[in-house]
């Protein structure tokens, strides 16, 4: 008996806090199913590849299940407009990594195809169906966002014309040494210029050529020292959006384990604390790295 007026009590304290507002999340989901939450949460379109994907299948089905919805006016239409349909896929620069994109294979292209003609959707990309990984900078004129900066569609393949720019790295004098005089960053030429010390970077993961290298065995002991505390991995240039920007390295970056990099504009000192962020460099900017090395940078106008 003592029992049964025990639980008879649990459910009329349950029972109270639900209606003040008190109950902990497990016991409110518990007692209220919640169908609305979930169809919300199906209905709403990520905006970004994070929020959108966790996995290849996930990836794969999701996008296809927003394309799909994205044409569903044109369901019934035989329009020629239609019959060209290119699968922009946004990667972070053109050397991408392929397993970060792996979802947007041929099966992705073939699993299209089919919920397409599903959905009495065959004159869309009935001619050419193709996928495409473009930077940002590279999508075609008028491409249309499925999710926005991951995911877009045209009905056009050319993209705009790539902007062609110019800049020149020299370093200050006094505070370490450059293998050359100075380099010149070509954005025709390549996306990444690697920075380190010696011709060779040799960190895990990182065993690469230097464009823009710290010499490693300066006669003067004193600038040798200097370069001594900028890692061969140290940093990196890209070229994107029609500027140069600058990246650190992990072995560049002093919140996880390596030696600092710096931007120095305008009387001021900015730390790049991560080896995510890409920071926009203009003309005759510094970047000190390590404790003592500073290198100019220098846009070229033609």
């Amino acid at each position: 008996m003592t029992s049964f007026f025990k639980k008879i009590g649990t459910r009329i304290n349950r029972l109270a806090d639900v209606i003040n507002g008190t109950a902990s999340v497990g016991s409110v989901a518990a007692s209220q199913p919640q169908p609305d939450a979930v169809d919300s949460a199906e209905d709403d379109r990520p905006t970004t590849e994070r929020e959108l994907f966790n996995n290849a299948i996930d990836k794969r089905d999701r996008a296809i299940r927003f394309l799909v919805d994205e044409f569903r006016e044109s369901t019934g239409s035989d329009s020629r407009l239609l019959e060209s349909l290119y699968i922009n896929v946004i990667v972070d620069r053109e050397e991408f990594d392929v397993r970060h994109y792996a979802w947007a294979d041929e099966s992705f292209k073939k699993q299209l195809r089919l919920e397409l003609d599903n959905a009495m959707l065959s004159a869309v990309g009935r001619k050419n169906l193709e996928i495409k990984f473009v930077t940002s900078g590279q999508l075609p004129a008028g491409a249309m966002p499925v999710v926005e900066d991951v995911l877009y569609y045209s009905f056009v393949s050319a993209p705009k014309p790539a902007r062609h720019f110019r800049a020149v790295v020299s370093i200050i004098e006094g505070t370490g040494s450059l293998a050359k005089e100075k380099y010149i960053l070509d954005s025709s030429d390549k996306k990444t210029y690697f920075i380190g010390r010696g011709p060779m970077a040799n960190k895990p993961g990182a065993i690469r050529p230097n464009d823009i290298v710290i010499r490693d065995n300066d006669p003067d002991a004193t600038l040798q020292q200097n370069n001594n505390c900028v890692s061969s991995a140290h940093a990196e240039i890209t070229a994107g959006n029609g500027r140069f920007m600058l990246k650190a390295c992990k072995w560049g970056c002093r919140p996880l384990g390596g030696s600092p990099t710096k931007i120095i504009y305008d009387g001021d000192e900015h730390e790049v604390m991560d080896t995510f962020m890409k920071h926009p460099l203009n003309d005759n900017y510094l970047i000190r790295l390590g404790n003592k090395v500073v290198l100019r940078f220098n846009t070229i106008t033609d």
